[in-house]
């Protein structure tokens, strides 16, 4: 079956946006669903972490000369993320500040009536409950 012109003119424009690399292999799985090689996965993510330091160092700075806007910032994103994971799948995640309050229990009591049911969830609540209660001892007794 023969493509219309205008299909052929439609597949060359979605064409044109896909990024510009060479072929993948063809047992190169992340390649074929992505469109991003696993070796230019890999030297991104390698430069990602060669600036981790510098990017923790300035995340800490700021967290204790700010330690209530760490902790808003944080928490707002984690619940933006969180939200993001469960809203379609969680019944009692209905809108985002159903997800705030979920997130600010992890980080303080650990305990609320709205549970993950996402793996995604789940990462996120973890990574609250283990960051979150640094935070806001930072902030109930900031270093000078």
């Amino acid at each position: 079956m023969a493509l219309s012109q205008l299909e052929s003119h439609a597949l060359d424009e979605l064409m044109a946006h896909m990024p510009a690399s060479s072929a993948p292999t063809a047992n190169d799985l992340l390649a074929g669903i992505t469109g991003v090689s696993s070796t230019e996965c890999k030297r991104r993510l390698l430069m990602l972490l060669s600036k981790k330091d510098a990017l923790e160092n300035e995340w800490v700075s700021w967290a204790n000369h700010r330690p209530l806007d760490a902790a808003f910032t944080f928490l707002g994103s984690a619940a933006l993320a969180f939200y993001q994971a469960e809203k379609d799948a969680n019944l009692k995640v209905a809108t985002y500040t159903d997800a705030f309050y979920y997130i600010a229990t992890c980080a303080s009591v650990g305990y609320a009536d709205i549970f993950a049911v996402t793996q995604t969830g789940n990462a996120v609540a973890a990574l609250v409950m283990i960051v979150g209660p640094s935070i806001a001892a930072q902030i109930l007794e900031p270093r000078v």
